[in-house]
């Protein structure tokens, strides 16, 4: 199954600063929903990390007008390359995104790559409650 839509958590939800940046004009739809994993704060970096986990993660699944280039542009804000590499800062995965109305999407999602070379000093904060938005505006 070809998979046309993004789940985001972080910086690129509809109100937040990559958004405006990257995908401001370019999104058709927006539904709010939830995937399962844990949720970290980047202290030194000012942005999030999903892990695999059991934790709901809130989010925004998002249909792209042009998904094809504007997955370019994201793999690129992600340092994601498709080899999977050790200097891949996240990996673009599919994932199950739980909506509101209890249906389930199949999208790609960001996922912190903890082998990587540039998160061996990162300092994670836990986000227990699952929203990072919610996280940035205590």
């Amino acid at each position: 199954m070809l998979i046309d839509k993004i789940f985001v958590y972080g910086s690129l939800r509809s109100d937040m600063f990559n958004y405006n940046k990257l995908l401001n004009g370019k999104v058709s739809k927006v539904y709010k929903g939830t995937i399962k994993g844990q949720l970290f704060h980047l202290d030194n970096k000012g942005y999030p990390a999903v892990i695999p986990g059991n934790d709901n993660i809130s989010g925004e699944l998002m249909e792209l007008k042009d998904f094809d280039k504007s997955l370019v542009e994201l793999d690129k804000l992600e340092n994601y390359t498709k080899d999977n590499n050790l200097n891949c800062e996240y990996l673009r995965k599919e994932v199950k995104v739980k909506l509101e109305d209890g249906s389930i999407e199949k999208a790609y999602y960001y996922e912190y790559n903890p082998e990587s070379n540039i998160n061996e000093n990162d300092n994670l904060i836990p986000v227990s409650y699952g929203d990072w938005k919610v996280y940035m505006n205590k």
